[in-house]
């Protein structure tokens, strides 16, 4: 596939997981070496894309105030500890304001399996996430545990896995998130609106793409960067090379929808 020309009035977001020295080979491929990373970010600073918070890409997609072709949103997902000990000295050195969408009932929590969701890294104290926030970084919701949410069956399940989310966050952090991301990417129309119904103006997915005010806000596109992505295709990534995989991705998740008696 050729890469796409910039594109003007939206913005592209990048997932990340955890960031720490890995040695010859990454243990998982959500973990990237802090090394790898800083090339990741300066590449982004000396080749002119404009980094935001995601708050600030929001409001502008949302207001129809222009942004500049390259716009670029930073996310981290599961609030891992290495967010503030290694991701956030880097992207401190450019300015950069990242969001971290995390689990409050994890925290603290060592590496390891928990019940359904395994982190290859140790994840963030509530101490921790209050030196983020005070250093500039946004917190969205990601769940109070991290189940797998289109599986769930009843409305009191999603209430507490999402409305509840929202909740501790603000009762532990004093932080009221308003965005969301799915865990393992996974969402359906039902899980969709239990997340609008309690509040949150927006939510990621994983579907490859670019954002604008045309896109669903509660199926933001992000791009998924790993611990095998090279600074060539890291690139790629953000230079849109693999935006058609989303196109198909989307068709294939409103047809399942579609199957299941949802509407897309």
């Amino acid at each position: 596939m050729q890469l796409l020309p910039p594109r003007n009035n939206g913005f592209r977001m990048l997932a990340y997981h955890s960031v720490r020295p890995v040695g010859a080979i990454s243990p998982s491929p959500y973990v990237i070496d802090p090394e790898q990373f800083a090339r990741q970010m300066t590449w982004l600073a000396e080749n002119n894309y404009h980094v935001v918070s995601f708050s600030a890409a929001l409001e502008a997609v949302r207001t129809g105030s222009p942004l500049p072709p390259h716009t670029i949103v930073l996310s981290f997902d599961d609030g891992c500890r290495d967010n503030l000990t290694y991701a956030a000295p880097i992207v401190r050195r450019y300015g950069f304001t990242p969001i971290v969408f995390v689990c409050p009932d994890l925290f603290g929590l060592p590496a390891g399996k928990h019940r359904g969701f395994t982190t290859p890294s140790p994840l963030l104290t509530r101490v921790e996430a209050l030196e983020l926030i005070k250093a500039g970084w946004e917190i969205g919701g990601h769940t109070r545990r991290h189940p797998q949410l289109v599986r769930f069956c009843t409305g009191e399940e999603l209430d507490d896995e999402i409305g509840g989310c929202r909740e501790a966050i603000w009762n532990l952090l004093g932080y009221d998130a308003k965005t969301f991301a799915y865990p393992f990417g996974q969402f359906n129309a039902v899980v969709k609106h239990w997340v609008a119904r309690h509040g949150y103006e927006a939510a990621c997915s994983t579907l490859h793409g670019f954002n604008t005010a045309r896109t669903d806000r509660f199926e933001l596109r992000r791009l998924v960067i790993r611990a095998e992505d090279d600074l060539w295709e890291f690139r790629r990534k953000v230079q849109g090379a693999y935006d058609w995989l989303g196109y198909f991705k989307r068709r294939s998740l409103a047809k399942k929808m579609l199957w299941q008696g949802y509407a897309p």
